[in-house]
């Protein structure tokens, strides 16, 4: 293992192998024979590819583990539909369920442990910010500007959450869960920043910025109540964007023409 300046704590340590979506996730994406299906860098695509690097020492790994990743990483959503974040959630009754939304207050669900669902989904946000994960380049995945370095301190408990950073979360229904992930990816920008990362059953998107429409950041899971969503609407958005990236993706194509010569030379064998 090299030797080099850990992200997190800046200090030079031994490295370990860090992985940008957790590897837990890619056996909550496999059944049977199928592979987990990746989204992310133009292509959805079946694959056991785990994207990972030398990024922090074992101590900061920790500390994402125990912060957040540890405690949501038997909760997300399955193939089977069994769905044990959802199940937790609607325990308690919503604030407000009207028109295909529901919001629920964590905040009135002892079971819902906020900050670790919250550490969790910036863990991701800044390890991409921090890191190419790519050979072919040395940008970030996603460029977070000074909110990446605010997020690191809290992340690591050295200052309170930071301002103007607005996570909302999105549970998706157990029968409509969509059993994949993405990397972390920058939106389209409407006056702010907005960025998104998905894993099986749950959409966490991350609104920058002074300007962030009040909408927003009432939906925060930092603003009172700790609100977690439930929506119909925002469910199928992401089902259309994940239908148009499949359609679109020149690597998809690649991938279906590659699989459909395999499958015809196997039967000529």
């Amino acid at each position: 293992m090299p030797l080099g300046k850990c992200r997190m704590c800046l200090h030079d340590k031994v490295l370990v192998k860090s992985h940008l979506m957790p590897a837990a996730l890619y056996d909550y994406c496999r059944k049977g024979e199928h592979r987990p299906i990746k989204v992310g860098g133009g292509f959805v695509i079946p694959t056991d590819r785990q994207t990972q690097d030398y990024l922090l020492c074992e101590d900061c790994e920790g500390v994402l583990n125990d912060g957040g990743e540890r405690w949501i990483l038997d909760k997300l959503a399955t193939w089977e539909r069994t769905f044990p974040l959802y199940d937790v959630l609607t325990k308690v009754a919503p604030l407000f369920d009207e028109d295909g939304m529901v919001v629920y207050l964590a905040a009135q669900n002892p079971e819902i442990e906020v900050e670790k669902l919250t550490h969790f989904a910036l863990g991701l946000f800044w390890k991409a910010s921090v890191h190419s994960w790519r050979e072919d380049t040395t940008y970030p995945r996603i460029d977070l500007g000074p909110y990446s370095e605010e997020i690191r301190k809290w992340l690591r408990g050295q200052n309170g959450f930071p301002k103007y950073v607005y996570p909302v979360v999105v549970i998706e229904k157990p029968q409509r869960a969509q059993i994949t992930m993405n990397d972390p990816y920058e939106g389209i920008r409407q006056g702010w920043r907005t960025h998104f990362v998905h894993v099986p059953g749950v959409l966490f998107m991350m609104a920058l910025g002074k300007t962030v429409d009040d909408s927003v950041r009432a939906l925060a899971i930092t603003n009172a109540g700790n609100p977690i969503n439930v929506s119909d609407a925002l469910t199928d958005d992401f089902e259309k964007l994940m239908v148009e990236t499949l359609r679109k993706s020149r690597k998809t194509q690649a991938y279906l023409r590659a699989k459909a010569k395999a499958d015809a030379d196997r039967k000529g064998n």
